[in-house]
């Protein structure tokens, strides 16, 4: 069984481009005739929660003779450098009590009045990488202690090559000291190097097996390399040594987990929360499950909930409540205290219900499946976004109709590999034999009339109709992006819902739908032998805040088609970018389709992967392999 809790968000900045009025001045470190541009940092903890601690900012110039620090100007839950000189690289170093110091630098690119905005997870300090100077019999020499504390300070900073340096020094003067080798230890471990932080942890516990610390952290190894039994080992001895150490509880509770385990789970968590109260306010989530386990449904959702009321903006909310959603569904669980085979409960990860053991024998009548065979309506649910960030939608906008011209205007033609998939979903759940097949997809845009734009799509060989449940085909993935383009645009209402993230990349996120003082838009239509609907779309997109690109979009009917049985059509759209050297162009084109349809009495699931993209202008073509995988942006 794998536990979903116990996932902490690490230290992370990612960097994005907006353009921001300058509301402070400060001192110009520019030249005559230089670009001037702006940095916006916005600083939460790291499950997204604001700040309650002063925090200290600078960002240094790193490309001047003399570089002088420059302090910003606090706007709302951000901080604004104004008026800074572009296309060099700073340094931004960000401290603040309690939690670890973040040094990353930012390019600001050489364009007349552009910006980075950053958003920093700060990551609590881990006690582990403070100095607490050893006694007894293992007193370091001051040199070797210096080497220590220098090692630490670089490791806190995640200057690990560096801290690996003094820490190799300290361990030439002391090689039998157990403290050092923990600190080694604890360096490798932070960096992922597992094989040799277990050689400096296991011998620094055979110098001294009554350290928790180093207890602690080889049980966490181990835990990490799924060892659970040589984890709950250690552990054991440790909270036997500090019966108040609550990160021993914490990852007892997890490996007991992992063992199944309920009920030792449970009783360890509750021991972390008692003793590591704020600080292991993430171990609700283990208790619920543990209670889960035990068929405690009540307490489980108790314990989760009270989670969420207190972090109510934490990363991993959404599945969260999926499985809360899950849990209300599942069949009940029966209590027991040791392992077993199978796990009684679905994983937080998991977005569907677990489906009951027996399941009841279809109806002579078909009848709707269950309300989660789709993904919920864009209305059900709120994405995750940094309170405070301010959103220059017109600015966004502009930038993702530039994207969505530069597609229409480059891409006449292409064609790429299709896998598709189509499944039909039944009463129970239950999935017919998938239709699955692979052809050529072509789309060629005519973007000829100024006030339409034409996606004709071919696909050899085609699906034959008996191949298409309920007789539907679905087409046009490529073309609601154009929602962007300034020939829709005016089609819809815009807003923007906040800066948030897609796959760790900073995204404005906005919603759109169909404008009711105007026609509906032709933008998604729904075609049968005799007539052609317009369908009236809402939708919310994450847009790349650095450069504007669509990374992720997702659309809902604005309301139900009733003439034609049509009730429900969800479409969930990723882009990545591809790039064609020849014509030195990279363009956002469609990677994986999701469309999800309700008409009549069927229920529909229809899957598309594109690759091997082809991109053709007049008298010359192109061919590129898979879509590349996203730069993230410093």
């Amino acid at each position: 069984m794998k536990s979903s809790f116990m996932r902490l968000a690490a230290t992370g900045v990612a960097a994005l481009g907006l353009w921001v009025p300058a509301v402070a001045q400060q001192m110009p470190l520019i030249s005559p005739g230089e670009y001037t541009g702006s940095i916006v940092v916005y600083v939460a903890g790291e499950a997204g929660q604001p700040l309650a601690v002063p925090v200290d900012m600078r960002l240094t110039p790193t490309t001047f003779g003399n570089p002088v620090p420059i302090f910003p100007v606090e706007i709302a839950r951000g901080w604004l450098f104004a008026n800074i000189a572009a296309g060099n690289t700073y340094e931004l170093d960000i401290e603040a009590k309690g939690y670890q110091t973040v040094h990353q630098d930012v390019d600001l690119a050489n364009i007349q009045g552009v910006s980075q905005s950053l958003i920093v997870y700060l990551k609590p300090i881990d006690e582990s990488l403070v100095f607490h100077a050893p006694g007894g019999q293992f007193v370091l020499a001051p040199q070797a202690e210096k080497e220590v504390q220098n090692g630490l300070k670089d490791f806190q900073a995640r200057k690990f090559g560096s801290g690996q340096k003094h820490l190799a020094k300290a361990l030439q003067m002391a090689p039998g000291n157990p403290y050092v080798n923990y600190v080694a230890g604890i360096g490798y471990l932070q960096n992922q190097q597992l094989v040799l932080a277990q050689t400096y942890l296991e011998k620094s516990v055979s110098i001294d097996p009554r350290q928790v610390p180093a207890l602690v952290a080889l049980g966490n190894l181990r835990f990490q390399k799924g060892d659970y039994a040589g984890a709950i080992r250690l552990l054991n001895q440790a909270v036997q040594l500090d019966p108040n150490s609550w990160k021993s509880h914490w990852v007892l509770a997890d490996c007991y987990l992992h063992e199944e385990n309920f009920q030792a789970a449970r009783d360890q968590a509750k021991e972390a929360l008692e003793t590591g109260k704020e600080k292991a306010n993430q171990v609700e989530l283990l208790l619920g499950e543990a209670l889960a386990g035990l068929g405690d449904r009540q307490g489980a959702k108790s314990a989760v909930q009270a989670f969420l009321t207190r972090n109510p903006n934490y990363p991993n909310a959404s599945a969260i409540r999926n499985w809360l959603g899950a849990l209300d569904k599942a069949p009940a669980a029966t209590p027991r205290t040791e392992p077993v085979a199978e796990h009684s409960v679905t994983p937080i990860t998991a977005v569907t219900a677990v489906s009951p053991e027996v399941a009841a024998p279809s109806p002579p009548v078909e009848l709707p499946p269950k309300e989660d065979w789709a993904p919920k309506d864009i209305d059900a649910e709120e994405p995750f976004v940094i309170s405070g960030a301010v959103c220059m939608l017109p600015k966004v906008l502009e930038m993702a109709a530039k994207n969505a011209d530069k597609l229409a205007t480059n891409l006449q033609e292409f064609s790429a590999t299709e896998d598709s998939e189509i499944v039909e979903v039944k009463r129970n759940k239950s999935l017919e034999t998938p239709n699955r097949h692979t052809s050529t997809y072509m789309v060629a845009i005519d973007h000829s009339d100024p006030k339409a734009i034409q996606i004709q799509e071919t696909r050899m060989p085609p699906m034959a109709p008996d191949e298409l449940p309920g007789g539907i085909a679905d087409m046009g993935a490529p073309g609601l992006v154009l929602a962007f383009h300034p020939i829709y645009r005016q089609s819809f209402e815009w807003s923007c819902e906040g800066l948030g993230e897609w796959k760790d990349h900073p995204a404005w996120i906005v919603r759109f739908s169909q404008r009711t003082d105007r026609p509906t838009s032709l933008l998604s239509t729904f075609e049968t032998l005799s007539a052609r609907y317009a369908l009236a779309l809402k939708g919310r997109a994450w847009i790349a805040a650095n450069g504007g690109q669509i990374m992720h979009l997702e659309a809902d009917l604005a309301k139900p088609i009733g003439a034609i049985g049509l009730e429900k059509q969800h479409f969930i759209v990723d882009y990545a970018p591809v790039s064609f050297q020849t014509h030195k162009v990279i363009l956002w084109l469609p990677e994986n389709v999701n469309l999800y349809l309700q008409y009549k009495s069927h229920y529909l699931h229809y899957y598309h992967h594109y690759s091997n993209f082809h991109l053709f202008w007049v008298g010359a073509s192109e061919k590129i392999g898979q879509p590349k995988e996203q730069t993230k942006q410093n």
